[in-house]
């Protein structure tokens, strides 16, 4: 039986361009699923939520509670930091510095002292451990809550047990960030978000129910999420801090 030379240059077409579309396809791969790290509050159940007045100065003045899930394969720490950048040219004010959170950690409770390792606030210099938000003037104030999922089991930082500053730990953790995902919290002092009121009447408490809006104004950088939890984002290995919000 006779092939026509034709039909081989056409069947030596098809096999290459099969062959390429094939290469392609793997070059390109999968699309990438959604990001399911995410931090969240079970105080502040949306992302630029009210922060509950407990959590304040004007309030009990403990640390709101965390939750996380779902981190990125090869997690063995986490850090936790919050601050508020002011207006003008006064420095950023830090609430939260907090890290060598073991690995299997998934929350942390409100009032949390005994998880991780405790660095330094910016209200009252040197003092470690939790201090609320009590920023005056007008206007709602966000806070950003930022947790890292890290490479390494443990950071250590030079720098006296429970002074750490959040600019030394994200120099510490450069190089070790495998994703990182952030929580905007507001307050407005002296306006007391409706699920606050009650508790507030005669203790200056409020409860820790449903904040109300979601009304985000993002600080800083941030990859913007898809739930209403939080916004999440994952940094390759060695890329640092291009994630993190400031």
């Amino acid at each position: 039986m006779k092939i026509s030379i034709s039909k081989i240059r056409f069947a030596l077409l098809t096999a290459s361009l099969l062959s390429l579309t094939g290469l392609a396809l793997a070059q390109i791969g999968s699309p990438p699923g959604p990001v399911r790290f995410r931090l969240k509050s079970p105080a502040v159940p949306n992302n630029g939520g009210a922060l509950p007045i407990k959590y304040t100065c004007d309030g009990e003045s403990i640390s709101p509670p965390f939750t996380w899930n779902e981190p990125p394969a090869g997690t063995k720490s986490f850090a936790l930091t919050m601050h508020h950048i002011p207006p003008g040219d006064e420095a950023e004010h830090v609430y939260i510095v907090l890290y060598n959170i073991p690995g299997n950690v998934r929350a942390l409770p409100e009032g949390s002292k005994d998880i991780g390792t405790w660095g330094q606030h910016t209200m009252r210099k040197k003092e470690s451990g939790y201090t609320p938000p009590c920023s005056g003037g007008g206007g709602a104030k966000i806070y950003t809550a930022t947790l890292f999922a890290l490479s390494v089991p443990e950071i250590k930082i030079d720098a006296p047990p429970g002074m750490a500053t959040r600019e030394q730990l994200l120099a510490a953790i450069q190089g070790k960030v495998l994703a990182s995902t952030y929580l905007d919290v507001t307050y407005l002092r002296g306006a007391l978000a409706p699920n606050a009121a009650m508790g507030a009447a005669g203790n200056g408490a409020g409860s820790t129910g449903n904040p109300g809006a979601n009304a985000m104004g993002a600080a800083g950088n941030g990859t913007t999420g898809t739930n209403s939890g939080s916004n999440s984002s994952a940094p390759q290995q060695g890329q640092g801090m291009q994630a993190a919000r400031p």
